[in-house]
């Protein structure tokens, strides 16, 4: 199926609903989207067929969207719970990419952190949400309260593990600057390592390493292409392919790699995995 032996990783998008609408959205997402959430049953059935194909694959999946939290706004606060569990079930290890925007509701925030560490303790693997941190959310807040609730916690910190992803242009980089100023006035040391860890500790107490990466690139597509926004920034690193990500979304469309789309419904996810990989040659 293909040349060289790349691991697959895989994603499931279970809404494209947000309760933000950023102009660089590559989903078009937003708050007047009809929320029509992924069915457990389907979010189980498409890890499980993953899970069997026989392809080298990482052990990480992610759940996206639109804001895949979305499920909590609209009151169905036992579904993040109950995909965590079904993708730690099948050996894998889930992240959930957020704007974290809940997280100056304080209830609401209390609720998902609680979610997480009790999933992670019953699974004994730690839960993790990917956190945009960039010019276009407006989180700096949310995200500071996120933190100190995880750092500060002896339930929390062991089990939930927080990844800052941001864009790789100048008004992301200060956005990112100011969190950082912000977890310092909020109590927090900090601290930037060499390899590229955030060092966020509790004086006298403990450090948690939280994952940043601040080198993503603003696709040409959705949003971000009507806006005029697309545009790849160079990172100075240089040019290569980790692997093929295969994303499931909530209209039952499969995506390779963000870019090569078919339908999934009644067929064997290998011969859509092969129909997607064609595309590529």
């Amino acid at each position: 199926m293909t040349d060289r032996c790349y691991k697959f990783s895989f994603a499931i998008k279970n809404t494209n609903w947000c309760n933000l609408k950023c102009a660089h959205c590559c989903e078009c997402s937003g708050p007047h989207i009809e929320p029509n959430i992924m069915p457990l049953s389907k979010v189980e059935k498409y890890i499980a067929e993953f899970s069997a194909l026989p392809l080298p694959k990482w052990e990480y999946m992610v759940f996206t969207g639109g804001e895949p939290m979305a499920p909590y706004f609209l009151k169905r606060i036992e579904y993040i719970p109950q995909c965590l569990n079904i993708a730690s079930s099948y050996g894998m290890v889930p992240f959930v990419k957020t704007n974290a925007v809940w997280g100056n509701d304080e209830e609401l925030r209390h609720r998902i952190l609680r979610d997480f560490a009790n999933v992670a303790y019953r699974q004994n693997k730690m839960m993790s949400m990917d956190v945009s941190v960039d010019a276009f959310h407006n989180n700096t807040a949310a995200v500071c309260k996120v933190l100190n609730d995880v750092v500060r916690s002896d339930y929390l910190a062991p089990a939930v593990r927080v990844t800052l992803c941001g864009l790789n242009d100048v008004r992301s980089h200060v956005s990112f600057a100011n969190l950082i100023s912000a977890l310092q006035n909020s109590g927090l040391d900090v601290e930037i390592q060499q390899n590229e860890q955030l060092l966020i500790s509790v004086p006298n107490v403990r450090a948690v390493s939280v994952c940043y990466d601040v080198d993503t690139n603003i696709g040409n597509v959705g949003r971000a292409a009507e806006n005029n926004l697309g545009r790849f920034v160079p990172d100075g690193r240089p040019n290569f392919i980790e692997g093929h990500c295969l994303q499931i979304d909530n209209n039952d469309v499969a995506k390779l790699n963000y870019k090569y789309a078919t339908p999934v419904v009644g067929r064997p996810m290998l011969d859509v995995v092969k129909e997607l990989m064609a595309k590529i040659r």
